[in-house]
Order: C-alpha cells, then structure tokens, then sequence
C-alpha cells in the first residue's frame, strides 16, 4: 500500500514542474496502486499545509489521464434520457458555440471597426447567452454527479472539474459583459478583450469537455449502480434544464425565444406544442412577461394545460406550459 508521505512528496515534485516527465510517469505508478482515500487524505493535508486547491491540479491531471488509459475506445449503451447521454448531448452544443465563438473572433481581429462586424455582435450576444446558460449543466454535475463519485472516493477529477467550472464562470459572465457594453469601448479595446477572452474559454473548455467525456463519464459508468442513475436523473429534472438541453427520451420540450423574430414566437410556440403528447412539458424562456401567450392558451386551449412560472425576469421569463386530460 501507498502512504500518504510518499503520495506527498510526489505531489510536491509535481508542483515544482522538476523533471516532469519522469515524475509524471512515476506519478502514473504510483497511481495505479493507490487507494483512492489515500490519495483524498494526503491532497487535503497539503491544502492544509498551504497548498492550494489550484496547484494540486497537476496531481489531478496526471490522475485523469491515469484513468482515461483504454476508456475512450469503450463504447456504453444507453437510454436517451440518461444523465451521462444529456451531458454528452449538452457538450455538442457548447462545442459548436464554441467553434463559433473562435471563427467570430478571429473575424473581429481581422476587422476596423463595429460597422464591419454588426452580424458577428449578434451572433456574439447569442454564443455568451448560451454559455451563461450552461450554468445549468454544470450546477446539475455538481449537485448530482460529483458527489456520488466522491463518496465512491473519486474525488480527484471532480476537484478539477469544480474548479474549471469557476474559473470558466468568471470569464463567461466577462464575455457576456463584454458584448453587452461594446458600445462603451473603442473598437481596438473591444476586439482585445474579445481575442483575450476567447484565447482561454475555447481551449479550456474544449479540454474541460474532452476530459469529462473520455475520463469523467465514463469513470461514473463504471462506478455507479442502476439506483443511483435513477436518483440522479430525479436530481437532474429537480434542478431544472435549460434552452439546447436535448428533449429526446425526456418529457420536457425547451422552447428559446429570445433571440427569435417576436412575430414568430406565437406560430413557433403553438407548433411546438401540438406536437406534444399528454403528459408532456413546453419549457419556454423568453425576454419579457408571456402573459398575452397565457390569455391565448386560456381562449384555445382552455382545461388542456397547466402553466406555472419558473423564474419571472427581471431579465429573462422562464414558463413551464404541461400539456394534460383534458378537464370538463
């Protein structure tokens, strides 16, 4: 068995970058043999050494990559309303913003001034709206999924996962802040920020995504038992979804309206919801207080629904419209 001085040196070895390589090979030794509440036990004395949370993170990498050996060439069969097949489906969508976001700020490098880029800033403010967004994903990981991994004593890949979400939070509420004030900066210190900010949130996530694809997931598939999927898909609907959370296999149907047409909106809406079966959700997230879409269900589809507000501004309106029997 591994003890916890040893576990330590090592790490120390780590965060002084000495020889990595080797080190980082005999980390992956190391690793191999030690029991997962060994290694929590000596990550949290050296926290408390002085350590930081940060610095331990090349522990954590070296771990990650340790685990993710012969995963990726795994493939899991599973239900679509599984959490591990929403978050996956959940990271296509962020991975196209994402490439979006790149080839937008390159655009923007490449420009003079805000009258070449009127598309893009659009463009812009819908890519910061939908990473903001993903707030939802993460907070669902956090509250649901990392915790059923610590108590099996994985506890490493959550760290890390934990500390990109904050460190990508911080940058994407920048982002959006950014777009939103452009027209307080001057062109040059607009596209500086934007070619900045877009440097660190594309490749860490794009990396963040790889990692919980290839190593956290699949870590938690082989950890986890049928009960505890259950209970963390009744913790996932708790928590709630958001706009792009995939609706196959699932009984909510998210509607964005925000960024669409407002003349479109009602033929979107109605459309969307005939096609609904009984039972099932119209989860829609608008820019203002839908009340004249409620005074339209009440003239239309009187007894067939039950409404309920989610969130009520003060920016965005968040309404649940659930299609049922209808009553007499």
């Amino acid at each position: 068995m591994v003890d916890k001085d040893e576990l330590k040196r090592l790490l120390r070895e780590l965060k002084s970058e000495a020889d990595l390589p080797r080190v980082k090979e005999r980390a992956k030794e190391l690793l191999k043999k030690v029991d997962p509440k060994i290694l929590s036990l000596a990550e949290q004395e050296l926290m408390e050494e002085g350590i930081s949370q940060e610095e331990l993170r090349r522990l954590c990498d070296v771990h990650l990559e340790l685990l993710s050996e012969g995963m990726e060439e795994e493939k899991v069969e599973m239900e679509l309303a599984h959490p591990i097949n929403i978050l996956k489906e959940e990271h296509e969508v962020i991975l196209e913003n994402l490439n979006a976001l790149e080839m937008i700020a390159e655009k923007v490098n490449t420009s003079e001034n805000f009258g070449q880029i009127g598309k893009e800033l659009d463009e812009l403010e819908k890519i910061s709206h939908i990473l903001i967004d993903a707030e939802s994903h993460h907070k669902r990981e956090e509250e649901a999924l990392f915790p059923l991994l610590e108590e099996k004593g994985i506890t490493g890949p959550p760290s890390i996962m934990r500390l990109e979400h904050k460190e990508l939070r911080y940058r994407k509420k920048a982002l959006r802040k950014l777009i939103e004030e452009h027209d307080k900066l001057g062109y040059n210190e607009f596209a500086i920020k934007l070619r900045d900010l877009g440097n660190y949130i594309v490749p860490t996530l794009r990396s963040h995504i790889y990692k919980e694809n290839n190593i956290l997931y699949p870590t938690a598939l082989k950890s986890l038992k049928e009960n505890e999927w259950k209970a963390m898909k009744e913790k996932f609907d708790e928590i709630g979804y958001f706009c792009f959370t995939p609706t196959r296999g699932n009984n909510i149907k998210n509607l964005d309206l925000r960024n669409m047409p407002p003349p479109e909106r009602h033929a979107k809406i109605f459309e969307t919801w005939n096609n609904l079966m009984q039972g099932q959700t119209l989860r829609i997230i608008n820019d203002h207080d839908p009340k004249p879409l409620y005074y339209q269900f009440e003239a239309e589809q009187k007894g067939s629904f039950e409404w309920e507000y989610e969130q009520s501004g003060p920016k965005d309106w968040v309404v649940k419209i659930k299609r049922i029997e209808k009553r007499r």
